[in-house]
């Protein structure tokens, strides 16, 4: 059975049916709405919900350096 499962696996990965997969999961760090700063520590969560509250579509990135955490949202992480 884990010959079957090793075949399988090969087979997409040569096929390149397990790419788009692999490279469009989302990456969990950065926050695009304010759900998801509600799950970041109390100095973080503040600073996240005034960037993702912007007029124009940003995103906060807590792992970044300071000053470096709110970018503009174009749909990449």
């Amino acid at each position: 059975m884990k010959k079957l499962y090793a075949a399988l696996f090969s087979a997409a990965l040569v096929t390149g049916m397990a790419v788009p997969f692999a490279l469009s999961h989302p990456t969990g760090h950065e926050a695009r709405i304010k759900a998801h700063c509600d799950k970041l520590p109390m100095p973080e969560r503040n600073a996240c919900i005034q960037c993702v509250a912007r007029p124009v579509k940003h995103h906060y990135h807590p792992d970044y350096p300071p000053g470096a955490r709110c970018r503009p949202d174009n749909g990449k992480p």
